[in-house]
């Protein structure tokens, strides 16, 4: 009878281990050089665990063993790792009870870009995960450098929705072909209805200038969801596909982030997860590029010029991603078409049977638990 219940003990032990198993949940990239990176994550919240970290050229692909870490304590919070120069690193980790995951770098490392940056990783309501190299969004990428194309040549990118206007297009033009060899590149002959001009001129009213900025760009926000559905639905159009895509605009976070928004929702990632991949914006070093650009262009163009002479405080809402702008678009969907869901099917032509298709070609299939593992 002892020996049942020691066995019994040790079983459930066993299983109790297994079921608090679990990998760092906030683990990221940060890069430390060309050809150096550091994986950190919170050490307090996996201090018991061992983890194994490594690099592997693609997500699921075999993790390189030369570059393997083996047991490095949960509690450490950091691993650096070295890679080849010119390579995008995918990072391995893993425990001994068979859980794993790989990620990639969230903006990557372009020398000219701005704000480019990969969509994988963020989880959604079925418990999988969306995948990494499928589908990236940026701002102009007029200032790429050779050795940026060549980077993102291996990517494998086969689509670009390009979301800028036609004047925007012929000011800052995208070497297409030295991004996405050989496949498509889609763009729309419009001209954007924002009269930059009259935007600053609201500010010659008085008031507080930040506050002004964050109206006005909440009230342009309100009308992006009709005035962009065509586009938006071509862009769904190319998901379907199944090759991916990269899509853009200038900055890479108005026109862009309520696209990117709309593809995370139609895959499930939750709202909240949705909000903070649309604020990461402001966040981006390379987003400042394009206000250097906006600079050098304020002697040619008259709109940006005047918009150059803004105080600074309307500037940065101009250039920020409030969550309030998001939270505009959103609301003046559910006015106009009662869901998100109901403009996806109406708007966009992405009903029921689409999301299906598209979590089937850009997630992730769900891990193992930690227990299932274990058995």
């Amino acid at each position: 009878m002892q020996c049942r219940k020691t066995a019994l003990a040790l079983a459930l032990a066993s299983l109790a281990s297994a079921a608090h198993a679990r990998l760092p949940a906030d683990v990221q990239i940060e890069r430390l050089s060309p050809t150096r990176i550091a994986v950190v994550w919170s050490g307090a919240l996996v201090p018991a665990e061992k983890l194994d970290v490594g690099l592997a050229p693609a997500p699921g692909k075999p993790v390189d063993g030369a570059t393997l870490r083996d047991d490095v304590a949960g509690s450490a919070g950091r691993v650096e790792l070295e890679h080849a120069s010119g390579v995008r690193p995918y990072v391995w980790i893993g425990d001994n009870r068979g859980n794993e995951t790989t990620l990639g770098e969230r903006v990557l490392p372009l020398q000219g870009g701005v704000n480019f940056r990969d969509l994988g990783g963020y989880r959604t309501d079925d418990g999988r995960s969306v995948r990494w190299g499928r589908l990236y969004r940026s701002g102009v990428m007029a200032d790429l450098t050779d050795s940026d194309y060549a980077y993102l040549q291996r990517l494998g990118i086969t689509a670009i929705c390009d979301l800028r206007d036609s004047r925007e297009r012929s000011h800052s033009p995208t070497q297409a072909g030295r991004i996405a060899r050989g496949g498509r590149y889609i763009a729309w002959d419009y001209q954007q209805d924002f009269d930059m001009k009259a935007f600053a001129g609201a500010f010659a009213m008085g008031g507080d200038p930040q506050e002004t900025a964050l109206r006005l760009m909440a009230a342009f926000y309100r009308q992006m969801p009709a005035a962009f559905a065509a586009r938006y639905r071509e862009a769904f159009d190319v998901l379907k596909q199944g090759d991916g895509l990269l899509f853009n605009c200038s900055a890479g976070k108005d026109r862009t982030g309520l696209l990117a928004a709309l593809v995370l929702t139609a895959l499930g990632v939750a709202p909240d997860v949705v909000v903070n991949d649309y604020a990461m914006s402001q966040r981006v070093p390379s987003l400042q590029r394009l206000r250097t650009r906006m600079d050098a262009s304020a002697t040619q163009d008259p709109g940006m010029s005047a918009l150059s002479r803004l105080p600074e405080p309307a500037l940065r809402a101009l250039m920020g991603t409030d969550p309030m702008y998001l939270s505009a678009a959103f609301d003046q969907i559910r006015a106009d078409h009662g869901s998100i869901d109901a403009y996806l099917e109406q708007q966009l032509g992405v009903g029921a049977a689409d999301r299906a298709r598209l979590r089937a070609l850009y997630l992730e299939p769900a891990p193992a638990s930690a227990g299932t593992a274990a058995r």
